[in-house]
């Protein structure tokens, strides 16, 4: 049963979806394997991502139960939400940090504007960016919204000055949603720099891209920054050497070319 467009449904249906898909989940389900996880948890991934609700777990292709330890707010940031990230790495320990912006991200249009709106050389330099997006209505956010989102100010004004080389609006903005990404690893990288240095984690950006602003290929999430690396060639040289730590990696076989062919395809830069 679908849920379907939420602008034409009602509490009570709404209501009812929540009991009917929970159920079917249940029915779906083997209770042992919610007696074998009642009382600890063992995901490997924490994954720092946006709250919008385009983006989903669903979308790593994998069962995320007991799996992916998610954060979720406005932005994809790391300093707002440190006290959780801190349990997921240092407490359960958790290999790797996935920090997952996407395409079209209202926080990210939302801190472009700021930035445009107050400072004339920006709005020199990103005319047809914000004539496109002025018809936004900014008047319904909150003083709780902004102070969330305001810190995105500072990897987007990075960003703007370089928006120049784009043509395109949609890819303004992922590259500016690329840039908030690295932004949050490098605050990632100043907090718990000590345990990617004892390879005891490492940090992963990405961009979930929705809308085709790097291929032609719709939902892929692209690898952007791994452990602070940003050139596409250090990117892939380290995306691959992270592939060969699989035990006994056999370089000849099918499996092994076909992330290799992957890589070269989704550990990419806009």
């Amino acid at each position: 049963m679908e849920l379907g467009n939420i602008g034409t449904m009602e509490l009570g249906n709404i209501f009812r979806h929540l009991l009917v898909h929970n159920e079917a989940f249940v029915k779906s389900r083997d209770a042992t394997k919610f007696f074998a996880y009642a009382t600890r948890q063992n995901p490997y991934i924490t994954l720092v991502t946006c709250s919008d609700s385009r983006v989903q777990g669903e979308i790593l292709g994998i069962d995320i139960f007991n799996k992916v330890f998610i954060i979720r707010n406005a932005g994809n940031q790391v300093a707002i939400n440190r006290g959780s990230i801190e349990y997921s790495i240092l407490v359960l320990g958790t290999p790797v940090m996935l920090v997952l912006g996407h395409t079209n991200c209202g926080a990210v249009q939302f801190a472009t504007h700021a930035c445009v709106t107050r400072s004339k050389e920006i709005v020199a330099i990103t005319k047809s960016f914000y004539s496109n997006r002025s018809q936004a209505d900014y008047s319904i956010i909150t003083p709780g919204i902004r102070a969330e989102m305001l810190p995105l100010t500072i990897p987007i004004e990075r960003g703007i000055p370089h928006l120049n080389k784009f043509a395109d609006e949609t890819m303004e903005l992922a590259y500016l949603g690329q840039i908030n990404v690295d932004y949050q690893i490098e605050k990632a990288l100043k907090y718990y720099g000590d345990r990617v240095k004892a390879n005891k984690l490492t940090l992963i950006g990405g961009v979930y891209d929705f809308v085709g602003a790097y291929s032609k290929e719709l939902g892929r999430i692209l690898i952007t920054n791994i452990n602070g690396i940003t050139d596409t060639k250090g990117l892939q040289e380290s995306a691959r050497a992270i592939i060969k730590r699989i035990p006994n990696t056999d370089e000849s076989s099918e499996g092994f070319k076909l992330v290799a062919r992957l890589i070269e395809e989704k550990v990419i830069r806009i």
